[in-house]
Formats: structure tokens, C-alpha cells, sequence
């Protein structure tokens, strides 16, 4: 278990990030943000931009999913058609 102070100010932003990327909690978020820091993966300057940029590669990871699934439906519907 791990614990630290933040200021209010601090503690709004945190709670803003969680909202932002999805987290389910502070401790999820912070846990997430512990991994990629250990893992040695860039550390955005702004939580804002992180969760930006993690919404970003949602969306991207669904439209491509979604692309795959309309190609193999097409698939399909030309098969049914022979």
C-alpha cells in the first residue's frame, strides 16, 4: 500500500484525470500511471493530455476494430450474392 498527500488543488486534478481517461478510481489511475513509469514509458506533462491522448487511442483501437468487422460483413454479403 502506498500513501501520499496532495494539495486540494492537486486532489481536483487527479479526480478530473480519473474522469478523463476512464479510470475507475484514483488508485487505478495511480496504479496505471506506476506501471507505464516503470515500464519506461513517456510521462505526459499534462493529466489533461494524457487522458486526451488515451482517449485518442481508444477510439482509434474501436475504429479500426469497427473497419475490420465491416470488411469481413462485406465478406459475407458478397458471398451470399454467388
Amino acid at each position: 500500500m502506498i500513501s501520499i498527500r496532495l494539495s486540494d488543488d492537486e486532489f481536483v486534478k487527479v479526480r478530473e484525470a480519473c474522469r478523463a481517461t476512464g479510470a475507475r478510481s484514483i488508485s487505478d489511475l495511480a496504479r496505471d500511471a506506476m506501471r507505464r513509469l516503470v515500464a519506461g514509458a513517456p510521462v505526459p506533462r499534462e493529466a489533461g493530455e494524457d487522458g486526451l491522448c488515451a482517449r485518442v487511442e481508444d477510439l482509434d483501437q474501436k475504429v479500426n476494430h469497427l473497419q475490420e468487422q465491416v470488411s469481413r460483413l462485406a465478406l459475407l454479403v458478397g458471398e451470399g450474392d454467388k
